[in-house]
């Protein structure tokens, strides 16, 4: 096999691994809750190959080598209440307090469009 063909073979199994349900995980129910896990997958690879003469011999030869590391980092947990992000480890993330703060922003942003609506409306009234 060329190397050519063993890095495209290589490629083609990774890109098998490495689908979106290896990163956001198949949802699975508990209950009344729904958990969605969250990984952070890492991966490399390596080829090379050569060739030589010595003695009017040649020689070749090509090599290929890869690993990769797939770490689950948080949960989305998905209820009555809405939607949380608990995430593996210490320190929570950014990602997570965003996730939380999602909710409030929204509700906020609600509040502005139906206040400037009312202000609106009422102007159109008063024109009238």
């Amino acid at each position: 096999m060329s190397l050519t063909d063993l890095i495209k073979n290589t490629l083609e199994e990774i890109q098998d691994l490495m689908l979106t349900r290896t990163v956001v995980g198949d949802p699975i129910t508990a209950g009344e809750h729904t958990v969605i896990p969250v990984s952070k997958v890492t991966f490399g690879f390596g080829a090379g190959g050569g060739e030589g003469t010595e003695s009017k011999q040649t020689s070749s030869g090509q090599g290929i080598g890869g690993g990769w590391c797939i770490e689950p980092v948080a949960f989305v947990i998905i209820g009555k209440e809405g939607a949380k992000l608990l995430t593996v480890g210490d320190k929570e993330s950014v990602v997570g307090k965003l996730f939380d703060l999602a909710p409030k922003v929204m509700d906020t942003v609600k509040e502005m469009i139906d206040s400037k609506t009312e202000t609106s409306d009422k102007n159109e009234e008063d024109s009238s």
